[in-house]
């Protein structure tokens, strides 16, 4: 009886062991991400060159919450102003910069431990085809520097995104 009861007893503590080692990995990597985010730069490769998505010195901000909910805003640093103060009598020219330089979206988020990806569920965003898109980012984090991928969108092919943490 106990020489079966071994062979059980091993796989039990094989299992168990797997199983905590996975719900820790899941446990240490939300907590890395979760706080304030400022954007560091937003590149896209174009016929084998780097370029800026949104014009040198991008602005944004991503907050992770601890709740699983976030936020990202991201947009050029020189974006005009409306030249007569008013969003409702604004031109299309003006409106077409204001889209062309910015991206926001919401909604909840969950980390990917064995894929080491963030995974955004996006309620919302400037850009409505990802309205309801759950949409997974490759990332690396080192240090207070936190780096991922996104999908092609926007006619571009994927970008590479960096965010450095607020403190």
């Amino acid at each position: 009886m106990q020489r079966r009861l071994k062979p059980l007893m091993s796989a039990a503590t094989l299992i168990l062991a797997t199983c905590l080692a996975a719900a820790n990995a899941v446990a240490q990597s939300v907590p890395d991400i979760v706080g304030t985010w400022s954007l560091v730069s937003l590149t896209v490769v174009r016929s084998g060159t780097a370029t800026e998505l949104l014009g040198p010195h991008p602005r944004g901000q991503l907050i992770f919450g601890n709740d699983g909910r976030y936020v990202l805003l991201v947009l050029r640093s020189d974006l005009p102003k409306f030249a007569d103060g008013n969003r409702e009598s604004s031109t299309a020219q003006e409106n077409k910069a204001l889209v062309d330089g910015s991206v926001a979206h919401f909604g909840t988020y969950t980390i990917d431990a064995a894929r080491q990806s963030i995974v955004f569920h996006i309620q919302k965003s400037t850009f409505p085809n990802w309205d309801g898109e759950t949409q997974r980012r490759p990332f690396t984090l080192t240090g207070d520097r936190l780096t991922y991928m996104t999908p092609g969108s926007f006619g571009y092919g994927a970008s590479t995104v960096v965010w450095q943490r607020e403190k």
